[in-house]
């Protein structure tokens, strides 16, 4: 099935205080309140990267970078501009809660097959 995956990069993040578990809680909570909101759940997989990167302005950056993947079934939605806007609300509160930091967004369309359980 042809769909879109879409993939937020939160960069510069405070290495001792941000871990995945930390980012899935911020996700989680803000996916429940928007899912309440619009009944569409933006769920996500979560992987920690580093990354090279030169200082800017003689401030240090962070090598620590989030990665959240998140893909739209269109089994369960339909409208690809509903999970957008429930896609780009969960993204809005969870960068205004880590103190909205530098973030990259890419959306790729793709074509998935999607496997249920026997």
């Amino acid at each position: 099935m042809e769909t879109e995956r879409y993939l937020i990069s939160f960069v510069g993040l405070d290495p001792n205080y941000y871990t995945i578990d930390i980012l899935a809680d911020i996700w989680e909570v803000s996916a429940i309140r928007i899912y309440e909101e619009t009944g569409i759940y933006v769920s996500g997989e979560i992987e920690e990267k580093h990354f090279v990167s030169r200082k800017m302005d003689d401030v240090p950056i962070s090598n620590l970078l989030f990665v959240v993947e998140s893909k739209r079934f269109p089994t369960e939605i339909e409208d690809r501009q509903e999970y957008w806007n429930a896609y780009k609300a969960v993204v809005e509160e969870v960068r205004y809660r880590l103190g909205n930091p530098r973030m990259d967004l890419t959306i790729e369309d793709i074509d998935m097959t999607h496997f249920e359980k026997i």
